[in-house]
């Protein structure tokens, strides 16, 4: 019986992690948190405080 190569395990378990956060929205979070914003987990949209404040 052949050996499944170690790189192939390695991306098919780096492919699942990517999966598993974009079913859960971890990746639109993310974005949101990097532009200044919070992230409402519940309803899934993003709040950038950065706008609502005037100039």
């Amino acid at each position: 019986m052949k050996r499944t190569p170690r790189k192939l395990l390695i991306a098919l378990v780096i492919l699942a992690l990517g999966l598993i956060a974009w079913h859960f929205g971890l990746f639109r979070a993310g974005d949101c948190l990097l532009q200044g914003g919070s992230w409402n987990m519940d309803n899934g949209f993003c709040r950038l405080d950065s706008l609502a404040q005037p100039l």
